[in-house]
């Protein structure tokens, strides 16, 4: 089939704007007083809503076929232009799991006496179900079905069943379209048809009609062209699958189309499966904790040399220890220090894909070379059974299903802070409280591994240590990748080049809008570090350190690769290894999924995100916003750098100028962009969301702890930086990424249990920070002591129930909590 050119079409479908165009399928010796309103669908004419696999057609590596992708002479262009947002979709191999996405429709430039308005589409079928259907289906060439791998590529091949209108997704109108807004997230890997059928009405009251391309296609006498042919029989194949099982029949089928959804964990799973093999394999690295001696020091004096003050005297009885790990590094460094230069730095395979491997393999026939014909070629061949080699065949290297072993760029010697109880302060601690003196496990002190937020560091994690050493718990943790002391010195002056710690305006430098495969491989860099420095406590020397008991807290950004992480390691893999990676509980602090959306939506950082986009988007509403914010702006906001503050301030002064003087046209441009970019973004971070993790937690049963900032509906206001829920995407945000978890909402303390149990704690005091932070928060309304409570409050929470190991949840305040 002819590869579809839908640049236009791709911007179209994200932003919502169709219709405008004549109806060339209106027969002329009948036509009708009014002309009907379509389906938009030309896929050679580039005239296509996504998601749709027919992009996929012809693909040579199982990704996602996008314009651009290929330079005039057929050759991958570099990976740094996968920045574009838009080509990031071609690095994948399916579509986002959670963003909503829309079907776009025509309608005809037609106005009369009786119909003084136009058609429109009627917003009340397109709310209704019956409209929208989706099935769920096995595609040709699977990897999963026996039956369906010998049926060709793009083919549907069996029913498995059908979604259900109102709990897996709801439809609405949007504009000239029809937008599908999942409910539940569509399962990796798997694949879907979505169909439009007659009970779709226009404004008059009419079915929407299929386009010319699609009636002519859903025909079954064959047709003439070999891409008419090839069209036709994905068309008739989807048709005849979605109809074998009798819910549906061809006559009430106005448009089908398929979309199989990404694959998000095969390549974090083999870098567990590296890292277990490194026990018997010495050429691969195993890492290993090493905890040096030093001199005695509490987190009382780290902290108070920080300029932490007001401590509770407990720290004097945590141990302040620095070691390290050297973890295997699968980002690439960068050239140069902008921004721009981190855009080819993003994971790939150290393989060629499997797809073009099996093409080699059918052209070469008894040529094709058996034995390997380099080294890497031996280590593709081992580590994958042979599916994988080392051909040179694949200048881009993306990772998916069909390419899932990472390559390692360089090892990386990362610093580990390390925290023990010092037993006769804390048991001096614990006697204060009332509490009964304890004495070391004969195994050591079980661990807690703590992650941090984004723009934070380790160091600030400490601050949860005496609440856990009072409970005997040790503690170790590490920087997120681009954060404290992994910062990226690219001259190595001394002086770090991007580091996100260093305030909000380096927040780039990880959760990279300029290229979102980066964001994308920073969140999978961070959980494969975690795996790391989990596997690499089984060869601490330091016999203080109890390996087989490990638990896990994660704040803000730690709670959000938490659930890729906790999955990854308490999957099983063989018995030999399960105990070496196994995390026993979890607590998690103001996370969230459907990291797109809500960072959009996000009061802290969602203008500065759209800001962003907008002034990146080289549209007419962009230029202006540029001239706005050097110019009528500067007066609120005081500068006009491109720092995050300025971009913030600024698209917060232009959209409201355009609100107040009525530009609604210009919004909805705006707004267009935003829901492009949403859709491209998720897609492209899709493998590093939460959301896509959460229920593999759930079903593993693992034990989690989770708190969430909903204010108290008057002065204190719910998350700034992690909203509860968003307005536009009903997976994004805290409260649905605890639901997808199976969290169980309390307010009061829960008794023990014979297993461990998981629990959401609706806290209406305090902030995104409280956790950690006693202090106000004026931008959040939280008061100091409501703040002061919430922490206090936050931190019995947690070390209760890591103490019980999820059996029991302690509610002290339960004024601050609701449900």
């Amino acid at each position: 089939m002819k590869k579809m050119l839908l640049s236009l079409a791709i911007t179209a479908a994200l932003a919502g704007c169709g219709g405008g165009e004549t109806l060339e399928d209106v027969k002329s010796d009948t036509p009708p007083v009014i002309p009907a309103a379509t389906v938009k669908f030309d896929p050679v004419n580039g005239e296509i809503s996504v998601p749709n696999d027919l992009l996929m057609s012809g693909t040579k590596d199982g990704t996602i076929n996008i314009p651009g992708e290929l330079d005039d002479n057929g050759i991958s262009v570099p990976r740094a232009d996968y920045a574009n947002p838009s080509l990031a979709l071609g690095a994948l191999d399916g579509w986002s799991s959670q963003v909503p996405y829309k079907i776009d429709l025509v309608m005809p430039n037609f106005v009369s006496d009786d119909v003084p308005n136009g058609v429109s589409l009627d917003a009340a079928s397109a709310a209704a179900p019956g409209a929208v259907r989706i099935f769920e289906v096995v595609m040709g060439a699977s990897l999963t079905d026996a039956e369906c791998s010998q049926v060709p590529a793009g083919i549907a091949c069996k029913l498995l069943g059908e979604l259900t209108f109102g709990v897996d997704f709801f439809t609405q109108a949007s504009g000239d379209a029809v937008a599908i807004i999942p409910l539940k997230p569509f399962k990796a890997g798997s694949s879907y048809i979505n169909v439009l059928t007659t009970n779709l009405k226009d404004s008059v009251g009419r079915s929407i009609e299929p386009s010319s391309t699609y009636a002519l296609v859903k025909q079954e006498t064959p047709l003439i062209t070999e891409s008419q042919l090839a069209l036709q029989g994905a068309v008739n194949s989807y048709e005849n699958v979605i109809t074998s099982g009798g819910a549906i029949t061809k006559d009430e089928i106005i448009f089908s189309a398929a979309m199989t959804i990404q694959s998000v964990g095969p390549v974090l799973a083999n870098i567990k499966k590296l890292l277990a093999a490194s026990l018997a394999n010495p050429a691969l690295p195993k890492p290993e904790v090493k905890i040096p001696e030093q001199p005695m020091q509490t987190v009382a004096e780290v902290l108070t040399a920080a300029g932490v003050t007001d401590l509770s005297p407990a720290f004097n009885g945590v141990q302040y220890q620095k070691g390290s790990v050297t973890l295997p590094m699968y980002l690439s460094q960068p050239t140069g220090k902008e921004i721009s230069d981190l855009a080819d730095t993003y994971w790939q395979g150290m393989c060629d894909n499997a797809v073009a491997v099996l093409g080699y393999k059918a052209a070469k026939g008894e040529e094709f070379p058996t034995e390997p014909v380099s080294i890497n070629d031996a280590t593709c061949q081992a580590l994958s059974g042979g599916q994988l080699r080392d051909f040179g065949l694949d200048t881009t290297r993306h990772l998916t299903k069909y390419n899932s072993l990472p390559k390692r760029q360089s090892p990386n010697d990362v610093p580990v802070q390390v925290t023990k109880p010092i037993l006769t302060k804390i048991n001096d601690v614990r006697g204060n409280l009332g509490l009964p003196a304890i004495e070391m496990p004969a195994g050591g002190w079980p661990i807690v591994i703590m992650q941090h937020g984004i723009t934070s560091k380790k160091e600030d994690m400490l601050t949860l240590t005496a609440s856990l050493a009072i409970q005997g718990f040790a503690t170790v943790a590490i920087d997120h990748p681009v954060h404290g002391e992994r910062g990226i010195d690219v001259d190595e002056d001394g002086i770090d080049d991007f580091n996100a710690t260093k305030g909000m305006g380096s927040v780039l430098a990880y959760m990279n809008l300029e290229s979102l495969l980066v964001a994308r491989d920073n969140l999978r860099q961070s959980a494969a570090d975690l795996l790391g420095l989990r596997f690499g406590l089984n060869s601490t020397k330091d016999i203080s350190l109890n390996s087989s008991d490990v638990s896990f807290i994660g704040h803000s950004l730690g709670s959000i690769v938490a659930p890729a992480f906790v999955a990854q390691a308490n999957t099983p893999l063989d018995s030999q290894v399960d105990g070496l990676f196994k995390v026993n509980t979890v607590a998690l602090a103001s996370g969230g999924g459907g990291i797109a959306s809500f960072l959009l939506e996000s009061a802290s950082f969602g203008p500065f995100v759209q800001g962003s986009v907008l002034k990146s988007a080289d549209t007419v509403e962009s230029a202006e916003f540029e001239a706005y914010r050097e110019g009528p702006a500067v007066a609120n906001c005081g500068e006009s750098e491109e720092t995050q503050a300025s971009i913030s301030c600024g698209y917060i002064e232009y959209m409201t100028a355009l609100t107040v003087a009525g530009e609604t046209t210009k919004i909805a441009n705006i707004q267009a962009v935003m829901s492009q970019f949403s859709f491209a973004a998720q897609s492209a971070l899709d493998s590093g969301d939460p959301t896509n993790y959460a229920g593999a937690v759930q079903a593993l049963g693992t034990p989690v702890y989770m708190n969430v900032m909903v204010g108290d509906g008057e002065g204190n206001k719910p998350d700034q930086v992690i909203p509860p829920t968003t307005v536009n995407n009903p997976l994004a945000g805290s409260l649905p990424l605890a639901n997808l978890m199976g969290l169980t909402t309390v307010t009061q303390s829960q008794a023990p249990t014979g297993e461990g149990m998981s629990y959401l704690v609706k806290f209406t005091k305090g902030h995104h920070g409280s956790v950690l932070d006693p202090r106000p928060d004026t931008a959040a309304g939280a008061t100091a002591q409501g703040s002061a409570a919430a922490t206090s409050e936050m931190q019995l929470q947690i070390a209760s129930y890591l103490a019980t190991r999820g059996l029991a949840l302690s509610i002290g305040n339960p004024d601050i909590v609701t449900d």
